[in-house]
């Protein structure tokens, strides 16, 4: 069987289409459908149900993509020894808004440099959203916060850090208590609570029993950074790691003790990238930020 016509086998089961498939493997619609047909007689098995408008895999089509990631996760790893190692493909990766601005984006570029053959394709979203992706095939791997107690049995989960919560004021008010902070006269900005972070931090407050209504909720850490700097606010945000915006003169940065968020990467148990995936995991073995050495 060749490894091309699983390719487009597995284009299909995530994108949905012929069309799309086609799109992603670069052949015509006609090839893929060749491909697929070809991959079913030399099977004996009828891995589609064929109707004028669509192609609905049947239970046997659903058991083989699996089967089929793993073997096209093994000819990628065979075909990395001809490189000296180095991997190559596309891996499609799922990432939060706030990790795009802190250290991932100098390790993709670091991961990239050292296998110029593979591609990287970022889309970026809210963490429960992301998981749901990498849960229905869509993504290879999301990395996002905190999960929620219902986590998909058929994901791994791998930690790959821990970031603080940090009180932020304006450094012309620089309040250190977090009670005391929201109690003041300086509106409280809420980072948004549709995502897990926000969910945590209104679960910090509601313990300590600080029940301030927020004037504004942002889902931006750099703007929330630039409200606070300006006076016009006071907020609890996750310090990402890498960021630099804590470093502003016109900020008071505290850390919250014993209020963390892990930020880990999930991937389905079984995928055709998982030897990307496992490199990318090596690749956030990374020294400590500036603020978290300062705070050890």
């Amino acid at each position: 069987m060749l490894i091309r016509s699983l390719h487009s086998f597995l284009a299909l089961h995530r994108y949905g289409t012929i069309v799309a498939a086609a799109e992603k493997v670069h052949l015509s619609q006609a090839a893929v459908s060749v491909q697929l047909k070809n991959v079913e007689e030399e099977l004996g098995l009828s891995l589609f149900i064929r109707t004028k408008r669509s192609l609905e895999f049947t239970p046997a089509g659903f058991q083989l993509v699996r089967l089929a990631e793993q073997m096209v996760a093994i000819y990628e790893e065979m075909k990395a020894l001809r490189d000296g190692g180095a991997l190559g493909g596309v891996l499609t990766l799922g990432v939060i808004n706030s990790a795009l601005t802190g250290v991932l984006p100098r390790l993709l570029r670091k991961m990239t440099l050292a296998n110029p053959n593979l591609e990287i394709k970022i889309i970026a979203s809210i963490s429960s959203d992301l998981v749901e992706m990498v849960d229905a095939g869509s993504l290879d791997a999301a990395i996002v916060t905190q999960p929620p107690e219902q986590f998909p049995t058929n994901l791994s989960i791998h930690h790959l850090y821990s970031e603080p919560f940090v009180l932020i004021t304006p450094a012309e008010a620089p309040y250190d208590d977090v009670a005391e902070a929201l109690a003041s006269p300086i509106p409280y900005i809420a980072f948004d609570r549709s995502t897990w972070a926000g969910r945590l931090i209104d679960e910090f407050r509601i313990k300590r029993a600080v029940l301030t209504r927020p004037s504004m909720e942002l889902n931006s850490l750099d703007a929330i950074a630039a409200l606070v700097s300006q006076g016009l606010g006071v907020s609890i945000v996750p310090l990402i790691r890498g960021a630099s915006w804590h470093k502003s003169a016109n900020l008071n940065v505290v850390r919250l003790p014993n209020f963390d968020r892990p930020v880990s990467l999930v991937e389905r148990k079984s995928h055709a990238r998982i030897a990307l995936t496992a490199m990318l995991v090596s690749f956030f073995d990374a020294p400590l930020t500036e603020f978290e050495q300062s705070e050890d």
